[in-house]
């Protein structure tokens, strides 16, 4: 079986090699492979290797394929605020003042600062009000948020997690983290309060790109538009005949559009990067390398390169969210533009080089990150 196996830092992996651990294992599936051999092989459990991948049917794995196999859990990084002890700190991660003290080669428990990193070995525990880890956004992406969290232990539920905070109820997590339906994932980092938030568009025309297969009539439904207005919008002479590639105007009025057409990616929000230190404030879009990359709304584009984040845009739509997309290959339109039109193309710029291409999308609202899965979701982006 080692043959079969390679180590890599999740830092530079893809979305499913972030879900635990400082280090994950790649195990290519064999002829005869199960899941269940494959978890019991390598000392994971079924649910964790479950979910570490995404498989909705673990009955149907196939040779080649390619399976995440979880490593250990992360330690946590907690910023020391004003009035903190070693000990409250140590309470409140279910730790010990000699663990902390040990780990960090604290010689005196009773002197510690004001902005010093504590680093909280092996921790699962909810990290109270206090535990600041960074955004994992990039750099340039302005925004940040921060607040009261849990990180979410094996076998918790939204109803077992807000039963720990008084006043905090399951539906009220949901909410605050974008979560459709009731799945929540080990190792993530769930708000306990926040906004939630569902774009529907903006006022003025919207840009779409007719695709293979497309009708008339189908846009005009997709968009909530009536087929006559939208054929005078256009000038179309004869509705039967239109080109794939050609970029239709749609009228005001017109729903939220899709950043990439037709991408694959679930509610990845929350997920430990950088050995639990960072979390991802957004959603990761896998397609195809040069897949064209739309504008949400309409609004003012903003690109800048980085390191971290490689090509990106900053939209600051005219819905007063400000849309985030990075790692991406080419540049597209920037300046004023309208929802739909091309702000660039897909790629694995910045720290995501050797990761499939995909586009970091994220969302931030009043200068807090919010989830875009329930946006994604809602206008039907999968």
């Amino acid at each position: 079986m080692p043959r079969f196996r390679r180590t890599r830092a999740i830092a530079v992996g893809a979305v499913l090699t972030l879900l635990v651990g400082v280090f994950s294992v790649d195990y290519t599936v064999q002829r005869g492979d199960t899941m269940g051999r494959i978890a019991r092989d390598n000392g994971v459990s079924l649910s964790d290797l479950i979910a570490a991948n995404n498989i909705s049917n673990p009955n149907l794995i196939h040779p080649g394929q390619v399976l995440v196999i979880p490593g250990e859990e992360p330690d946590l990084t907690h910023v020391v605020t004003r009035g903190e002890t070693l000990a409250r700190i140590a309470a409140a991660y279910g730790s010990t003042i000699t663990a902390l003290a040990d780990a960090n080669g604290i010689r005196n428990p009773n002197l510690i600062r004001i902005g010093q990193s504590i680093v909280v070995p092996g921790s699962t525990s909810s990290g109270g009000s206090n535990s600041q880890p960074s955004s994992s956004a990039p750099s340039n992406s302005g925004a940040t948020r921060s607040g009261r969290h849990h990180i979410v232990r094996g076998g918790e539920s939204l109803d077992s997690i807000a039963s720990q905070y008084g006043g905090v109820s399951a539906s009220q997590i949901a909410e605050a983290n974008g979560i459709v339906g009731r799945t929540i994932y080990r190792g993530t980092r769930l708000f306990l309060d926040g906004p939630s938030y569902l774009g529907n568009g903006t006022e003025g025309e919207t840009t779409y790109r007719i695709q293979n297969g497309d009708r008339l009539a189908d846009i005009a439904a997709q968009f909530g538009v009536t087929l006559t207005r939208l054929i005078e919008a256009n000038n179309i002479q004869n509705p039967n005949l239109i080109r794939s590639g050609s970029a239709l105007q749609i009228p005001s009025g017109a729903r939220w559009v899709c950043p990439i057409q037709s991408a694959s990616f679930f509610n990845d929000w929350g997920f430990p990067r950088a050995g639990g230190v960072r979390f991802h404030e957004g959603n990761d879009l896998f397609s195809a390398h040069g897949a064209p990359v739309y504008a949400p709304v309409s609004g003012t584009v903003e690109f800048q390169t980085g390191s971290i984040g490689g090509k990106q845009f900053t939209l600051h739509g005219d819905d007063g969210v400000d849309y985030l997309g990075s790692h991406m290959s080419e540049f597209g339109k920037s300046g004023r533009v309208n929802g739909g039109e091309v702000v660039g193309y897909v790629g694995n710029s910045g720290n995501a080089v050797g990761t499939r291409p995909h586009l970091h999308f994220g969302m931030y609202l009043n200068d807090l990150a919010i989830n875009p899965y329930p946006t994604l979701i809602a206008h039907g982006c999968k």
